[in-house]
């Protein structure tokens, strides 16, 4: 006579469900390390766009400070000074500045007429040191040649990339 179920081989119901819920889990986490990658890399870009923006900006306005002549007025924000211009061979007056209410740098001889450097800008900020490394507070009365007794400004921009990750470039311009 014949025993049922002898010589049976297969899996038994535990063992399939065992299989089903490690192959799960295993899933789950690969499929966690794909998002983790995937997020990493779309910071990495618009960071490094951002960064590239804002080096551009600094990179364009330390060519303009060193060519500075003289300083009209300058704030915090602002300046207008006067540079040598190549095409007209004479003195004209440029005004930088930044307003928070549109978040543009921007640089140009009118008012209504300015370039946009950079947009998207939470902060900007220019200092300016004397020969002695103290800060200098400028007004708008007039002074002399801003040779005669600034040595250097500081340009500092802070943006907000991806996630709203703030980066904060700065550059100094010996003048």
């Amino acid at each position: 006579m014949k025993r049922p179920f002898q010589n049976q081989s297969g899996f038994t119901l535990i063992e399939v469900i065992m299989v089903i819920v490690i192959v799960s889990i295993i899933s789950v986490l690969a499929g966690m390390g794909l998002v983790q990658i995937t997020n990493a890399y779309v910071f990495a870009k618009k960071n490094a766009a951002a960064a590239e923006q804002a080096q551009i900006t600094l990179t364009r306005l330390t060519k303009e400070f060193s060519a500075i002549q003289s300083i009209s007025a300058a704030t915090a924000t602002s300046m207008t000074y006067k540079r040598w211009d190549e095409t007209s061979h004479t003195y004209k007056s440029y005004t930088l500045a930044w307003s928070g209410a549109d978040q543009r740098i921007m640089l140009g001889e009118d008012i209504m007429d300015k370039d946009i450097l950079m947009d998207k800008v939470n902060s900007f900020s220019l200092l300016y040191y004397d020969i002695n490394t103290s800060v200098i507070t400028f007004s708008l009365s007039p002074y002399p040649p801003i040779r005669q007794w600034t040595a250097v400004i500081e340009m500092t921009i802070t943006i907000n990339v991806y996630a709203d990750t703030p980066l904060t470039f700065v550059d100094r311009v010996v003048i």
